[in-house]
């Protein structure tokens, strides 16, 4: 619901200060493009596209590529040791290296919210802790919010705030970093 997927059964969702169920399809699609990054527990990458362009998915479909898109890109690429990866085609690269494009790819338009579903659910654990790593750095960088939903102990250990949801009531923890 948060990411503008499903709508509530009762109640509201705002984003920006606005209401995001009572939008236009075009204006909840605009707005949520460029306010909301995701990433899910698969990469669903295309395997049709280069990694680089699975990078500019949303520049692909919404605008033209340009050289600055280009440029982004590459340095995301670059910042995460996969820039020699950028014209091969997205089945060439480990699991690891999958989930950082899809990462890389939500955060192309640097959003103010990342929710990350089960990033690192099919990872082992050196590639998970990379990956939590990453999220971090990039929630600092950028000084966005960062939801991750996940049953790893150890990824909540890292948040700051974890909402637990137990015998459907929800419960707060908060952490010492």
């Amino acid at each position: 619901m948060l990411a503008g997927i499903d709508h509530p059964s009762s109640g509201t969702i705002s984003l920006n200060e606005r209401n995001i169920s009572s939008l236009s399809i075009a204006k909840k699609t605009t707005l949520l493009q460029q306010s909301i990054g995701i990433v899910f527990q698969q990469p669903l990458l295309i395997q049709e596209l280069t990694v680089l362009e699975n990078i500019m998915l949303k520049a692909m479909t919404h605008t033209s590529i340009t050289g600055q898109s280009i440029a982004h890109a590459k340095q995301l690429l670059s910042e995460v040791n996969l820039l020699e990866k950028a014209h091969c085609s997205p089945n060439t690269l480990s699991g690891g290296q999958q989930q950082r494009v899809a990462i890389l790819r939500a955060l192309f338009h640097t959003p103010q919210f990342l929710f990350a579903d089960e990033p690192t659910g099919n990872l082992d654990q050196q590639n998970g802790r990379a990956v939590i790593e990453l999220l971090l750095h990039y929630q600092k960088k950028y000084n966005m919010g960062l939801i991750i939903s996940t049953h790893d102990l150890q990824v909540a250990k890292e948040c700051s705030i974890i909402l637990e949801i137990q015998n459907k009531n929800l419960l707060s923890h908060k952490t010492v970093l």
